[in-house]
């Protein structure tokens, strides 16, 4: 799972931007797998689960229309991982956020090392 919070960061564009948006999405999707999970076990009948997926997918397209949210990606990695985990929601938190601060120091220290070996061109770190 911090494969998937790193993929996300650079798959949302990197730097600080991408960063927060990663990890916004990342964290909403773990909401909404819990969401799925919880509100299965209370609807009695065996489509629940997959009538739940359908309802908070919706939903998490729908959160696209706040700019923090807009990486829908992001939100369905941090679901599948959350059902990856069995609902192991803290364990897939702590894996996503450390996943995400690797993106962002591998790629702010390759940044800097450039920067550092080739005075010509400087790359901006925002």
């Amino acid at each position: 799972m911090g494969f998937v919070g790193c993929t996300s960061y650079y798959a949302s564009g990197g730097k600080l931007s991408g960063l927060r948006k990663s990890v916004a999405a990342n964290m909403t999707g773990v909401l909404w797998a819990m969401a799925i999970i919880i509100t299965s076990k209370y609807i009695p009948f065996s489509s629940a689960g997959a009538i739940m997926t359908g309802v908070f997918s919706f939903i998490m397209c729908a959160q696209a229309k706040f700019e923090l949210l807009s990486f829908i990606p992001g939100t369905f990695c941090g679901s599948f991982s959350t059902f990856g985990a069995d609902g192991n929601w803290k364990l897939v938190i702590i894996s996503l956020l450390c996943g995400a601060i690797l993106g962002y120091v591998s790629d702010m220290g390759g940044i800097w090392l450039y920067n550092l070996t080739k005075k010509e061109k400087q790359i901006s770190y925002q």
